[in-house]
């Protein structure tokens, strides 16, 4: 069956919008999802200092870049996608915005675990409005065979985002290492921790301004009758309880493919750990590999699903996801092991590649069968399994093994290799359980 494309939707106030509006508009979220993975993964190069001047293990920084940011980024998103149904997704996004980039700059104050803790819950609370926003806006500017190749470029966010952090964050922190204090004007004395906080959070407010410029648009409208009237989890399960199957690879499947991306949390104090890296050096490795085989991974996954599904083969999306799932487990495997540093930067590139896949492939599978008022709301339980599985597990789980069963921090390596070896498989087989129910779906919402 071969999809036809549909035409351009109106915007809310009844005014043509044609797809070019709907390319501007993804390129503004992606500026602002790019923002969002700045101030989210800026600690990664940090691990050194701030662990030294607070006092905590591995696994407490990693409740720092993975639980306390994830716990309240993943209990958020539900509310924030419930409200995205009903209300104007652009200035929801752009209150979000505001809340991340100032808790962004309240780090510059923490002096203590419980407080810095604090500030990173309130950048995960702000960042909760994003992506289901963003879906929900992005599914009602494009129809199917557009929409993947729509995701890609909103989720170029991710990897631009992480690979700036990693290299303008090994840039400040390399530089700062001679300067311990840092003076800012009418501001005071900081550490240069807590320095690169205070440069990198409040600029964010500018972004917020310019994506409250963006035009509404109309809401495509589906054969279901879901009322979402009050926020319940109940309207979800129902809906989910008729393709379970299909539930299971969008959502857990999805889940375990994130733990497999965000393993590489680690990747840069593997480098200052097993080879004496400088934290800049670590930076600029990780980072252009971010900005380079991230990126290529997102433009190739959505623009070879888009042409998969022009041609008919309406469940490409979970197909590559599951091709995604065992290159990671591969690569994600053999990296840390590698004998000398070389042999670990070149890994990373096909990691980086393959774990560009996720943040396209699964959201545009979601919303090409959500029912028009679920569509935040299921974006949002996307981000709920990936938040709670991949961004919380994911640094955790090697953290807690090198912790507390091999009990050498100099083995993280290991525990890290073996984490990948075991999820990847598991990944897999829940990525290909529901293909049969997405195809199913997909094609009873043609029909209606």
């Amino acid at each position: 069956m071969t999809v036809a494309a549909q035409a351009p939707e109106g915007s809310a106030d009844g005014a043509p919008v044609s797809y070019r509006y709907g390319w501007y508009t993804a390129i503004v979220l992606m500026v602002a999802y790019t923002l969002s993975f700045l101030d989210r993964q800026i600690l990664t190069l940090m691990v050194g200092p701030i662990k030294a001047d607070l006092g905590i293990t591995d696994t407490q920084f990693a409740l720092l870049t993975g639980g306390a940011f994830a716990l309240f980024y993943t209990a958020m998103a539900l509310p924030m996608g419930w409200m995205a149904d009903r209300y104007p997704r652009k200035w929801i996004i752009a209150a979000g915005i505001s809340v991340w980039s100032l808790a962004t700059g309240a780090c510059a104050l923490a002096r203590t675990f419980p407080a810095l803790m604090a500030a990173r819950i309130c950048v995960g609370v702000g960042e909760a409005t994003l992506s289901p926003s963003a879906y929900s806006l992005l599914r009602d500017r494009f129809d199917d065979t557009r929409l993947p190749r729509a995701m890609s470029i909103y989720s170029l966010g991710i990897f631009i985002g992480a690979g700036t952090a990693l290299i303008l964050g090994g840039i400040i922190v390399g530089a700062l290492e001679t300067t311990p204090y840092v003076t800012f004007p009418l501001l005071g004395t900081y550490k240069s921790w807590h320095a690169v906080f205070l440069i990198i959070g409040p600029p964010g407010l500018l972004i917020a301004l310019w994506v409250a410029t963006l035009r509404e648009p109309a809401r495509k409208k589906t054969i279901d009758k879901v009322d979402t009237g009050s926020f319940s989890l109940t309207v979800i399960g129902q809906f989910l309880g008729k393709w379970p199957l299909m539930g299971v690879s969008l959502f857990i499947g999805a889940g375990f493919l994130s733990i497999l991306s965000y393993l590489d949390a680690w990747y840069p104090e593997l480098f200052i750990r097993m080879h004496g890296w400088k934290a800049d050096e670590a930076g600029w490795v990780n980072g252009l590999a971010s900005l380079t085989a991230g990126p290529a991974g997102m433009v190739f996954a959505g623009w070879y699903s888009s042409r998969c599904i022009a041609r008919g083969q309406v469940d490409a999306c979970i197909m590559m996801a599951t091709v995604c799932a065992i290159g990671l487990s591969i690569f994600g495997t053999l990296m840390p092991l590698m004998p000398n540093a070389t042999l670990m930067a070149v890994m990373i590139w096909p990691i980086k590649f393959f774990g560009g896949f996720n943040p396209v492939l699964i959201p545009a599978a979601v919303q090409m069968i959500a029912p028009h008022n679920l569509r935040a709301q299921l974006g949002a339980l996307f981000l709920l399994s990936t938040g709670i599985l991949g961004t919380a597990l994911g640094p955790i789980v090697p953290a807690a093994m090198s912790d507390y069963i091999i009990m050498d921090e100099s083995k993280l390596n290991i525990s890290i290799a073996i984490t990948a070896a075991i999820v990847g498989p598991i990944t897999a087989i829940l990525l290909t359980v529901g293909r049969r129910q997405f195809r199913e779906r997909v094609a009873a919402m043609r029909a209606g």
